[in-house]
């Protein structure tokens, strides 16, 4: 273990609270599922079949499985380790679910960007969040793996305006917010709660896609709070504000190899 991977294990420990944002370096690329068996083959029939486009997510929430992502669940394996009986929140903009599958006490997690769990109505009708419905993932499923035929799958509908149903993520023409509300109110009290405290602050791969969610309000953070500590990890976009730098750890590297080490 470097002194640096030492450095911030030790801070960790010796924070009172700890908070961990996570960001896309942490996210699977989803050209990385076209080397998964049948994932290129099954995506070029959906898209040149326009009827079954809305299936295309469904298709990579299949291949978004633990097992075909070893080396991003054990770097979460890890975080969890480190973060054993630590008083901790997370804010994840990854919607790929395997954080969601990890250890981590998921009632100290925010995804506002959504995930693969919910679907919601592609107009938001009434605000609604719907499970996936078991017999259709099933059909899905039975599909990919040859065992049906596409044509037994059921697209799933708005039961309140019957327009399609779709996954509650960021990006969809009217995106639903309720489905992380409640935690971003449990997170805000949190970190009301971090004021004059000793405060660990770790980015993992947060760039500048949404700086308004994580990196701007931390660096604010780090900047009035005189007990905090901030270390921020990414393989281009690591430096620090000037305002932090004394507080400050910056580490140019894959957030992903880097928690391998720590």
């Amino acid at each position: 273990m470097s002194v640096l991977n030492s450095n911030i294990r030790n801070e960790i420990e010796d924070a009172e609270l700890v908070f961990v944002g996570i960001g896309s370096e942490m996210q699977v690329k989803l050209g990385t599922l076209k080397e998964f068996p049948n994932f290129a083959e099954k995506l070029e029939f959906l898209e040149t079949h326009e009827e079954w486009n809305y299936l295309i997510p469904f298709l990579i929430r299949y291949y978004l499985a633990e097992e075909y992502h070893p080396e991003i669940c054990q770097a979460y394996r890890k975080l969890a380790d480190l973060l054993e009986g630590k008083n901790y929140f997370i804010i994840s903009l990854s919607t790929d679910d395997l954080l969601r599958k990890s250890t981590l006490k998921q009632d100290r997690i925010a995804y506002p960007c959504g995930t693969y769990e919910k679907l919601q109505c592609i107009g938001n009708c009434e605000k609604q969040l719907y499970g996936i419905d078991e017999m259709f993932w099933k059909s899905v499923t039975d599909w990919i793996e040859g065992k049906s035929d596409i044509s037994q799958i059921q697209k799933p509908m708005c039961p309140c305006c019957g327009k399609e149903l779709v996954l509650n993520q960021y990006g969809q023409p009217v995106y639903n917010e309720e489905g992380y509300l409640d935690q971003w109110k449990l997170y805000t009290q949190w970190l009301q709660g971090t004021v004059n405290k000793k405060l660990c602050i770790v980015e993992l791969g947060v760039g500048m896609e949404f700086p308004s969610i994580i990196r701007w309000p931390l660096e604010k953070v780090c900047f009035y709070n005189k007990k905090s500590k901030f270390f921020r990890v990414h393989s281009t976009l690591y430096q620090l504000s000037e305002e932090i730098q004394e507080r400050g750890i910056s580490v140019k590297e894959n957030p992903i190899a880097f928690l391998k080490d720590v």
